[in-house]
């Protein structure tokens, strides 16, 4: 996690509710693009595993200017770290 508190930011991102928890500076475009590059892939759905393993995913979203470490709680969006 970043050094700083991170913020608690609610997106509404094609009709569902996100909280969007970073320290980083992100532009809206960005907050959509990385939603969209998650649901993608399968970011928000439950699987067995959850179960398992419990509810956090983790994944290295690339986008063209930057790239976030993104840790996932169903529809809770950690921003861990940002690069570029």
């Amino acid at each position: 996690m970043a050094p700083e508190n991170p913020d608690v930011y609610p997106i509404l991102h094609k009709g569902k509710v996100y909280n969007i928890i970073t320290a980083f500076d992100m532009t809206f475009a960005e907050v959509h693009a990385m939603l969209d590059w998650l649901e993608e892939r399968g970011a928000f759905l439950a699987t067995p595993d959850d179960e398992f393993m419990g509810p956090g995913k983790l994944f290295t979203c690339e986008l063209p200017d930057a790239t976030f470490e993104i840790d996932v709680h169903g529809f809770e969006v950690i921003v861990c770290r940002r690069s570029g």
